[in-house]
């Protein structure tokens, strides 16, 4: 028998135990229905369904606890963002063992761009358990890739770093084949843009319209970027650099139609 079935038989053998382990504790938990939901829409095996429950809490409907402090899922937003990235990381310089930085950095900010994470999450349906008040709508806020990231920070606190990381490869890496092809797909919409204009002789400026800070104090930007004086697209993002990115996507988008 090979190395690799076998380690592939463990595998499942554990997996089995952990499933048999956690539907036996399910037998009492007061709150079956909603630990149950959580495992067939994510596969998430919830120890503490609290945590996902203030995951899936927009802030228009946040939880009140017990001593009157609002919930939502906005502090673990923060935390999953920070999850997200290192699992990343840490896939990438395993699974690439010959590749240089830059190449590791460009497929990591590509697997955590929201965009990337706004399409991942209405893959999962996460839009389905989203908790809000009727009328949010936000895909200028990425209302469905920050309720992904909330979820990895969920995942996180209560069944560790190792469930993290798995969580992250199974939904957003997949498998090598996925990441090969998310790796040769090119991104940098900026550099487009910039080439284009470079060949028709036209002038291209990009303005940063606002600076603003969250309730984590985490800074977001508005970025507005003109062709000859004209307005062709506007982004957001955490960064300058996303920004800017976002808003040549539109631009190129415009000009292609």
């Amino acid at each position: 028998m090979r190395v690799s079935s076998l380690g592939n038989m463990q595998s499942k053998f554990i997996y089995l135990l952990q499933w048999t382990y956690w539907k036996v504790r399910l037998l009492f938990k007061y709150d079956r229905k909603s630990y149950l939901s959580l495992y067939y829409h994510l596969g998430i095996m919830a120890n503490n369904i609290k945590l996902y429950q203030v995951a899936l809490s927009h802030k228009s409907k946040s939880i009140v606890d017990e001593n009157g402090h609002k919930l939502n899922n906005e502090r673990l937003e923060f935390l999953g963002d920070a999850v997200l990235s290192m699992s990343v990381a840490d896939y990438l310089f395993k699974h690439y063992k010959d590749e240089a930085e830059g190449m590791l950095t460009t497929t990591r900010i590509k697997l955590v761009n929201r965009q990337y994470l706004n399409k991942i999450a209405l893959e999962l349906h996460i839009d389905q358990l989203i908790r809000k008040e009727k009328g949010v709508v936000s895909p200028k806020n990425n209302l469905m890739g920050n309720s992904l990231e909330a979820i990895i920070g969920a995942v996180y606190l209560d069944r560790g770093y190792i469930a993290s990381c798995q969580f992250v490869v199974k939904w957003l890496i997949k498998s090598p084949e996925y990441l090969n092809m998310i790796v040769q797909t090119e991104t940098n919409h900026k550099a487009k843009l910039m080439e284009w204009c470079q060949k028709k002789r036209k002038m291209v400026l990009f303005s940063i319209i606002s600076e603003t800070r969250d309730e984590n104090s985490i800074l977001h930007f508005e970025t507005e970027v003109y062709i000859d004086d004209e307005l062709y697209g506007t982004g957001l993002g955490r960064n300058k650099k996303e920004a800017e990115q976002h808003a040549s996507e539109q631009a190129l988008k415009k000009i292609n139609t």
